[in-house]
């Protein structure tokens, strides 16, 4: 999952056109870009939508916080059916991860229905590990601005602490075998080159790919987090020699001036995983 594209519930025509602009995930918003007094209205248009657009691809919806009486409501509302996963914000452990299943079954949803945590706070990326390890959760995301927010910092001006809480959520997510977690979006909407910039640093991280807010941001985000032509080229050379390695009873060994051993082949296995996409 490289893209994962919010789209306002309230916006019915750009739910429609959400899942023909390349996202790899359409995430239909129940929570933060939706006004209080339209919630009953998005509730309606988000469930209209998932009925007309099921099948067009990945559509998860975020729904309030566990904290929130909102929460329920918008489950209750949704046909879960059509929901590939739901996301919550906001969680800082497991109680939050319980709250939202005791919900789902009350809201009779299909059993399994994948849970996308959103880690925003401090409490969150301390719990990071036990949140990856529960059974629905599909992958992590994190909420760098709503941390800096509760840190009293700027979210641009490089703070260990979030360096940190970004490695507690790659180290969490690759522990537990999730598939690898969602940066936060980029919020400068025409800054193309910045975009690219923070979305190449974030697969340096670990990160699998980013949260975005607007429908532009898809095609650089996917380029980013794609293996490059190079890199195909380097993976199918290691795992050739890695075959005929194997056939000749070798275990590390070298290709093209370079020592290759398991770690490195699963790499390159990886990336080729990664292409087929």
């Amino acid at each position: 999952m490289r893209s994962a594209l919010f789209t306002p519930g309230t916006e019915a025509a750009r739910l429609r056109k959400a899942v023909t602009v390349g996202a790899d995930v359409c995430i239909f918003d129940l929570e933060d870009s939706v006004p209080l007094q339209r919630a009953t209205e998005a509730r309606e248009i988000v469930s209209q939508a998932l009925v007309e657009l099921h099948g067009r691809g990945q559509i998860w919806v975020r729904v309030h916080p566990s904290s929130s009486s909102a929460m329920p409501e918008d489950l209750a509302s949704l046909p879960l059916d059509r929901v590939d996963a739901v996301m919550l914000p906001k969680v800082g452990g497991m109680q939050d991860l319980v709250t939202c299943r005791t919900a789902l079954l009350a809201a009779k949803g299909p059993p399994g229905l994948p849970l996308v945590p959103i880690i925003e706070s401090a409490a969150g990326v301390l719990n990071a590990t036990d949140i990856a390890g529960s059974a629905e959760v599909l992958c992590l995301a994190f909420g760098r601005f709503d941390l800096s927010a509760d840190l009293g910092i700027d979210p641009d001006a490089g703070s260990p602490a979030l360096a940190a809480a970004r490695a507690a959520i790659v180290l969490a997510s690759a522990a537990e075998g999730l598939q690898p977690a969602l940066d936060a979006p980029w919020l400068r909407i025409q800054d193309l080159d910045g975009l690219r910039t923070f979305a190449q640093r974030a697969r340096d991280d670990g990160f699998g790919g980013m949260l975005l807010i607007h429908p532009s941001h898809v095609e650089t985000v996917n380029q980013v987090f794609s293996p490059t032509a190079d890199e195909v080229t380097w993976a199918r050379g290691i795992v050739a020699s890695a075959g005929e390695a194997e056939a000749a009873g070798r275990g590390a060994y070298a290709h093209d001036g370079q020592m290759v051993d398991e770690a490195v082949v699963r790499r390159a296995r990886r990336i080729l995983n990664s292409a087929q996409r």
